[in-house]
């Protein structure tokens, strides 16, 4: 359960990260990193790769539970929780383009 309420927060806090080293390091001598694109690619591939990592976590997770319970009325609760956290993101990220 618990490793499906971070599918929204580990990549997020992720890509925060990345982007503060990034910007504080500045490889590549950018003159502006407070420019909205400056490391976009570092701070994509970071984030979406620790959802990846994230997401299989959570799907052997499934499987373990699975294969020990051997029914799916176990799995109900943490597929909603991971299902509404993937359509609130996607809200959010719809949103936050309208916004900028």
């Amino acid at each position: 359960m618990l490793a499906s309420s971070l599918v929204v927060a580990v990549p997020v806090t992720v890509s925060r990260i990345a982007e503060g080293i990034l910007d504080s390091v500045n490889p590549d001598h950018i003159k502006d990193t407070g420019a909205g694109l400056a490391y976009l690619g570092p701070i994509l591939g970071w984030g979406f790769g620790s959802l990846g990592v994230l997401l299989v976590v959570v799907i052997a997770l499934y499987l373990l539970i699975y294969r020990r319970e051997r029914t799916l009325d176990a799995l109900k609760l943490p597929l909603l929780v991971v299902a509404v956290q993937i359509v609130l993101g996607v809200i959010a990220i719809i949103f936050n383009g309208f916004a900028n």
